[in-house]
Protein backbone atom coordinates (compact mmCIF):
# COMPACT_ATOMS: atom_id res chain seq x y z
CA UNK A 1 0.00 0.00 0.00
CA UNK A 2 1.55 3.52 -1.27
CA UNK A 3 0.63 6.57 0.72
CA UNK A 4 1.04 9.71 -1.03
CA UNK A 5 3.77 12.19 -0.42
CA UNK A 6 2.98 14.70 2.06
CA UNK A 7 2.83 18.37 -0.01
CA UNK A 8 4.98 20.88 1.63
CA UNK A 9 4.38 24.08 -0.17
CA UNK A 10 0.65 23.77 -0.37
CA UNK A 11 -0.73 25.04 2.99
CA UNK A 12 -4.20 25.75 4.15
CA UNK A 13 -4.69 29.45 4.80
CA UNK A 14 -7.39 30.97 6.07
CA UNK A 15 -8.67 34.18 5.08
CA UNK A 16 -9.87 36.10 8.13
CA UNK A 17 -10.24 39.80 6.54
CA UNK A 18 -13.95 39.36 5.91
CA UNK A 19 -14.36 38.08 10.56
CA UNK A 20 -12.13 41.08 11.22
CA UNK A 21 -14.53 43.62 9.08
CA UNK A 22 -17.58 41.91 10.99
CA UNK A 23 -15.99 42.61 14.41
CA UNK A 24 -15.59 46.01 13.44
CA UNK A 25 -19.05 46.17 12.77
CA UNK A 26 -20.23 44.17 15.92
CA UNK A 27 -17.99 46.58 18.35
CA UNK A 28 -19.21 50.14 16.28
CA UNK A 29 -22.56 48.41 16.45
CA UNK A 30 -22.56 48.11 20.47
CA UNK A 31 -21.09 51.28 20.95
CA UNK A 32 -23.70 53.26 19.16
CA UNK A 33 -26.50 51.48 20.79
CA UNK A 34 -24.98 50.82 24.04
CA UNK A 35 -26.14 53.85 27.15
CA UNK A 36 -24.37 55.01 29.57
CA UNK A 37 -25.09 56.08 33.22
CA UNK A 38 -24.47 59.57 33.79
CA UNK A 39 -21.87 60.41 37.00
CA UNK A 40 -22.22 63.98 38.08
CA UNK A 41 -18.55 65.65 38.25
CA UNK A 42 -19.35 66.38 41.93
CA UNK A 43 -17.45 63.55 44.45
CA UNK A 44 -19.31 62.14 47.84
CA UNK A 45 -18.88 60.11 49.77
CA UNK A 46 -22.36 59.28 50.87
CA UNK A 47 -23.18 57.83 54.50
CA UNK A 48 -24.61 54.30 54.56
CA UNK A 49 -27.72 53.61 56.26
CA UNK A 50 -29.52 50.19 56.79
CA UNK A 51 -33.11 51.71 55.72
CA UNK A 52 -32.18 53.06 51.85
CA UNK A 53 -34.52 53.08 49.67
CA UNK A 54 -33.38 53.46 45.54
CA UNK A 55 -34.42 56.47 43.91
CA UNK A 56 -35.97 56.51 40.75
CA UNK A 57 -34.80 59.22 38.15
CA UNK A 58 -36.56 62.09 37.72
CA UNK A 59 -36.17 64.72 40.95
CA UNK A 60 -33.52 66.95 41.06
CA UNK A 61 -30.49 66.37 42.64
CA UNK A 62 -28.76 68.64 45.10
CA UNK A 63 -25.23 68.30 45.48
CA UNK A 64 -23.43 69.21 49.00
CA UNK A 65 -20.19 68.64 49.46
CA UNK A 66 -17.50 67.63 52.22
CA UNK A 67 -15.90 71.43 51.62
CA UNK A 68 -19.48 73.58 51.84
CA UNK A 69 -19.92 74.20 47.89
CA UNK A 70 -24.00 73.38 46.12
CA UNK A 71 -24.49 71.87 42.89
CA UNK A 72 -28.12 71.73 41.53
CA UNK A 73 -27.16 69.26 39.25
CA UNK A 74 -24.00 70.01 37.33
CA UNK A 75 -24.26 73.89 38.44
CA UNK A 76 -22.69 75.01 41.37
CA UNK A 77 -24.42 77.84 43.36
CA UNK A 78 -24.09 80.37 45.85
CA UNK A 79 -25.62 80.67 48.93
CA UNK A 80 -27.55 83.08 47.50
CA UNK A 81 -28.60 81.84 44.47
CA UNK A 82 -29.86 78.59 46.39
CA UNK A 83 -33.57 79.95 46.34
CA UNK A 84 -33.94 81.17 43.37
CA UNK A 85 -32.48 78.41 41.30
CA UNK A 86 -34.70 75.72 42.99
CA UNK A 87 -37.55 78.02 42.43
CA UNK A 88 -36.30 78.83 38.74
CA UNK A 89 -36.70 74.36 38.38
CA UNK A 90 -39.42 74.02 40.15
CA UNK A 91 -41.56 76.40 37.74
CA UNK A 92 -40.29 74.80 34.83
CA UNK A 93 -41.90 72.18 35.24
CA UNK A 94 -39.72 69.72 37.18
CA UNK A 95 -41.24 67.36 39.71
CA UNK A 96 -42.18 68.43 43.17
CA UNK A 97 -39.64 66.42 44.94
CA UNK A 98 -35.79 66.66 45.21
CA UNK A 99 -32.91 64.84 46.04
CA UNK A 100 -30.41 66.16 48.71
CA UNK A 101 -26.91 64.38 47.88
CA UNK A 102 -24.54 64.93 51.40
CA UNK A 103 -20.87 64.10 51.94
CA UNK A 104 -20.75 62.46 54.91
CA UNK A 105 -18.26 64.51 56.37
CA UNK A 106 -20.37 67.66 55.65
CA UNK A 107 -21.35 69.76 59.48
CA UNK A 108 -24.84 68.50 59.88
CA UNK A 109 -25.82 72.34 60.14
CA UNK A 110 -25.27 73.35 56.89
CA UNK A 111 -27.40 70.22 56.01
CA UNK A 112 -30.44 71.67 58.16
CA UNK A 113 -29.89 75.39 56.69
CA UNK A 114 -30.12 73.83 52.98
CA UNK A 115 -33.16 71.95 53.79
CA UNK A 116 -34.94 74.84 54.90
CA UNK A 117 -33.54 76.79 51.56
CA UNK A 118 -35.26 73.73 49.68
CA UNK A 119 -38.90 74.11 51.70
CA UNK A 120 -38.74 77.83 51.22
CA UNK A 121 -38.19 77.24 47.77
CA UNK A 122 -41.42 75.09 47.50
CA UNK A 123 -40.34 71.57 47.11
CA UNK A 124 -42.48 69.86 49.11
CA UNK A 125 -40.69 66.37 49.55
CA UNK A 126 -37.16 66.06 50.14
CA UNK A 127 -35.27 62.60 49.98
CA UNK A 128 -31.59 62.27 51.70
CA UNK A 129 -29.65 60.09 49.67
CA UNK A 130 -27.98 57.29 51.19
CA UNK A 131 -25.44 54.15 50.60
CA UNK A 132 -27.01 51.32 51.37
CA UNK A 133 -25.43 49.11 54.88
CA UNK A 134 -23.39 46.88 51.83
CA UNK A 135 -21.90 50.08 49.87
CA UNK A 136 -24.39 50.31 47.07
CA UNK A 137 -25.69 53.97 46.01
CA UNK A 138 -29.31 53.69 46.41
CA UNK A 139 -29.88 57.96 45.10
CA UNK A 140 -30.40 59.81 42.32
Amino acid sequence: MQFAPPRRGNRLIINVTSLIDVMFLLLIFFLVTSTFKHQPAIELELPSSTSAEPVMAGPAVLYLTSDGAIYLEDRRLGEDEIVSALRQRLAEGGENNIVLRSDTHTEFGRVVRLMDMIKESGFSRVSMSARAAGGADTGG
